[in-house]
């Protein structure tokens, strides 16, 4: 997918998992979360960033924790692009 960020496309995948694994459709997840069906099968698609609240919806009308599907995102993400802790670099760290 041309323009789609790794995460975006892993998240998709995370979504659309956990909806198929509910049995609920693109439609019915779209009602719950007040956005357009369209809207989920964008982000489903990796194609679609969606702001922090509308992930809340959907973690919450799936019956999952945010940590769950942030967890579940990760798994998803190529090797290549997930970033470790040990890997970071420590300058990228913001100290108080």
């Amino acid at each position: 997918m041309p323009g789609s960020s790794p995460i975006s496309i892993a998240f998709g995948k995370a979504v659309k998992q956990e909806r198929l694994s509910k049995g609920l459709t693109q439609d019915e997840l779209a009602d719950q979360c007040g956005v357009d069906r369209t809207y989920i099968s964008r982000i489903e698609r990796g194609l679609k960033n969606p702001t922090l609240s509308v992930i809340w919806d959907i973690a919450t009308y799936l019956k999952i924790s945010l940590v769950e599907l942030t967890a579940l995102t990760m798994q998803k993400m190529p090797v290549d692009q997930t970033v470790f802790p040990e890997n970071q670099d420590k300058s990228d760290l913001i100290e108080d």
